[in-house]
C-alpha cells in the first residue's frame, strides 16, 4: 500500500521543509567539483562550529587537537555529502550510488565525538522523521537508546530502549498487516496516521535535544548572549540536516534515469 508522502508539497504537514527533487539525470554537478565543493563548505562549517564553541565556553580556549579533530569531520563530511549529491543529480546507479551515500551518512557520526554527542542526535533524529519511513525510525531509535543505555553515562534508561524496541517492533508488524489488507478502506486510513505519529517521535526526541542544549547554554550564558549562541546554534543545525537528507532521502521513483529505446 502506498503512503502518502507526509512531508511533501501535497501534504499540510510539510512545514518549511525543502522540497525540491535531489535525484536526476542531468551532467551537472560533476563529481569532482562537488566533492571539492563539499569539503570547502565543511571547511567553513568546521571553523563556525569552533568559534561558537569559543562563545559559549566559559573557559574559553583552543586546542590544536580538538580544533584540527572538528575541521576533519567537518571538511570530510561535507566532501562526501558532495559526491552522494554528484551521485543522486547525475543519476548514478548501482554500488556507486549507494556507496556516495552511505560514506555520506558514515561520515556524519563522528560529529558525535566528545561533546557533539547532542548536536549529532539532534541532527540525526530530525532527519530520520522527515526522509524515512516511521518504521525505520523508530528502528534507528531504539539502536541509539541501547547504544546510549549501555554504553554511555548519560543516563538514559533500559526502559526508554525496551520502549523503543517495542515500538519499532510494533509498527514493522503492523506495516505488515497493512500490506495485507490494503483491500480494507478502514486500513488506509490508519495507516497514515499510525505513520505519522511514527514519524513524530525522532521529531521530538530532537525538540528534547535540543532544548536540552538551550538549557545548557542560557545557564552558562544568561541573557541576551546565550540568546545569539542560540541562534548561531541553529544556524549550524541547519546546514547539517539539509546535507544529512542527501545521503538519507530515498530515492524518489519518478526522477529515476530511464533507458532510451534502441533506435531501429
Amino acid at each position: 500500500m502506498d503512503t502518502p508522502a507526509i512531508f511533501s508539497g501535497q501534504s499540510r504537514f510539510r512545514f518549511w521543509w525543502p522540497n525540491a527533487p535531489l535525484d536526476s539525470a542531468a551532467q551537472r554537478p560533476h563529481a569532482w567539483a562537488a566533492l571539492l565543493a563539499g569539503a570547502g563548505l565543511g571547511l567553513v562549517w568546521g571553523v563556525a562550529a569552533r568559534l561558537w564553541m569559543r562563545l559559549i565556553s566559559t573557559h574559553p580556549e583552543f586546542s590544536v587537537e580538538g580544533t584540527a579533530g572538528i575541521l576533519v569531520i567537518a571538511t570530510l563530511f561535507g566532501a562526501f555529502t558532495g559526491l552522494a549529491y554528484a551521485a543522486r543529480r547525475r543519476g548514478w546507479r548501482g554500488w556507486r550510488y549507494y556507496t556516495a551515500r552511505s560514506l555520506a551518512v558514515i561520515f556524519f557520526i563522528p560529529f558525535g565525538a566528545a561533546g557533539g554527542t547532542p548536536l549529532m542526535l539532534t541532527v540525526l533524529l530530525a532527519a530520520l522523521g522527515l526522509t524515512q519511513r516511521a518504521a525505520v525510525g523508530l528502528w534507528v531509535v531504539a539502536g541509539l537508546a541501547l547504544l546510549l543505555a549501555t554504553a554511555t553515562d548519560l543516563g538514559v534508561p533500559m526502559q526508554a530502549a525496551y520502549l523503543a524496541l517495542a515500538l519499532a517492533a510494533a509498527l514493522t508488524l503492523w506495516s505488515w498487516l497493512a500490506r495485507r489488507w490494503q483491500d480494507k478502506p478502514w486500513v488506509a486510513a490508519a495507516d497514515r496516521w499510525i505513520e505519522r505519529g511514527g514519524r513524530l517521535v525522532p521529531l521530538l526526541l530532537a525538540a528534547a535535544g535540543f532544548a536540552w542544549v538551550a538549557r545548557s547554554v542560557l545557564e552558562a550564558r544568561p541573557g541576551l548572549p546565550g540568546v545569539v549562541a542560540l541562534i548561531l546554534y541553529v544556524a549550524l543545525l541547519v546546514p547539517l540536516l539539509l546535507a544529512l537528507r542527501v545521503g538519507l532521502s530515498p530515492r524518489a521513483a519518478e526522477n529515476l534515469p530511464v533507458a532510451l529505446p534502441a533506435q531501429a
